[in-house]
């Protein structure tokens, strides 16, 4: 499994993990400008408060893991949440290649 499939992998895990409508979330993954992988995460209002988290302090450290795992294997990651106007995250511009939805685990 080459990188960006593995790393989009971890992402929906625990993404599928801490919502509650998974039938509205998706994950398009695409390169930055300067070569990182690029995932957007497009969700539901709800979903994106609870991924956000209090202060940022969830996002914050999903980016954290998602970064360790992307070092591992030798690649550099951006994540952005989509649909919250109320958010900023990454700029760097991507644009998606492909994308996917993300299933819960109960097949929800």
């Amino acid at each position: 499994m080459d990188a960006p499939e593995a790393l989009r992998e971890f992402l929906m895990y625990v993404i599928a993990n801490l919502i509650e409508q998974p039938k509205q979330a998706a994950i398009a993954v695409g390169h930055t400008q300067s070569g990182a992988i690029s995932y957007r995460l497009q969700l539901a209002p709800d979903d994106v408060r609870r991924v956000v988290g209090k202060n940022g302090f969830t996002i914050s450290a999903i980016r954290s893991l998602l970064n360790v795992a992307a070092q591992k294997h030798g690649v550099k990651v951006s994540l952005r949440i989509d649909g919250a106007k109320d958010f900023e995250f990454e700029s760097a511009a991507a644009r998606p290649a492909e994308t996917d939805k993300i299933e819960s685990e109960d097949g929800a």
